[in-house]
């Protein structure tokens, strides 16, 4: 042994960007942003679930998909 305590991996929580094609990107109508889910108040610009929609709107989805080639799909994300 190495003498150091035992000290637990962190663990984050955080979204997981997807990586996306380009010619998927091109070709396929993804449903992306938080303006296209039925659960974003349109009213208060707010997710009505409570996840923080100012980091996924079209605009910023939109610009890190350009800089970085990744997305960040909601998994509770549903169509209106």
């Amino acid at each position: 042994m190495s003498g150091k305590a035992f000290t637990p991996k962190r663990i984050r929580r955080s979204v997981k960007l997807d990586r996306v094609h380009p010619a998927d990107f091109n070709k396929y109508d993804f449903t992306y942003c938080c303006e296209q889910c039925s659960h974003f108040s349109k009213k208060n610009t707010q997710c009505t679930l409570g996840f923080p929609a100012t980091l996924h709107t079209k605009d910023v989805q939109l610009k890190r998909y350009h800089s970085l080639g990744h997305m960040a799909f909601c998994r509770f994300l549903e169509i209106d």
